[in-house]
């Protein structure tokens, strides 16, 4: 598990020296690590199907020129897919902007979503009112390391975009929460069991 921390200064008389980024790698877990299997095992069947065909083909001997051809191509197949089961998530919170990003397999990023800090109606740890709280939610996208184990440092905010309210649920850190707590401490509960 990969966690990368970069924290800007932060001055609580300044909102343009408030900066912090986070990011976490999804942990391998349930349908997610079952899909990582399953890819590498399909990869490896279908490149190794070839080898009947080579072996017991009368013209078999004409397609022993393929096999490395079919061998790249397996290996290609697994490079492109493999980003999908190579996930992490990062956010950003910048001037009061809270942008949150997941990427596939360290090469391809997507930004998620992204709101104002002050937009934000409830920032809380996750607990079973919070996941009540999503439950509302037209959307809510897990962006913490673990879904089936959470870490004492998940929380989540739910916010109103085009008259639909959304949630996320993510990472946070101690200097994730002072930034939020400058620009919406009305919306923000503190936990004591921050670990970062």
């Amino acid at each position: 598990m990969a966690q990368r921390i970069n924290q800007g200064q932060h001055n609580a008389n300044n909102e343009f020296g408030n900066y912090v980024e986070y990011c976490v790698e999804k942990r391998p877990e349930g349908a997610y690590r079952r899909n990582r299997i399953l890819l590498v095992v399909i990869c490896v069947l279908v490149a190794v199907s070839i080898i009947p065909v080579v072996t017991w083909s009368v013209a078999g001997k004409l397609f022993i020129t393929f096999v490395p051809v079919w061998m790249g191509l397996c290996g290609i197949a697994y490079w492109f897919l493999s980003r999908f089961v190579n996930i992490e998530y990062e956010y950003r919170i910048i001037q009061g902007e809270f942008q949150m990003d997941i990427i596939y397999g360290q090469r391809q990023r997507k930004e998620l979503m992204s709101c104002r800090v002050r937009d934000m109606e409830i920032i809380h740890p996750l607990d079973d009112a919070g996941k009540a709280a999503l439950a509302s939610c037209s959307h809510v996208d897990d962006c913490s390391i673990s879904q089936k184990k959470p870490t004492p440092d998940v929380y989540y905010f739910t916010y109103t975009e085009n008259g639909k309210k959304y949630g996320l649920v993510f990472e946070a850190t101690k200097k994730t929460l002072d930034i939020m707590k400058f620009y919406n401490a009305s919306a923000l509960t503190f936990s004591d069991t921050l670990r970062h």
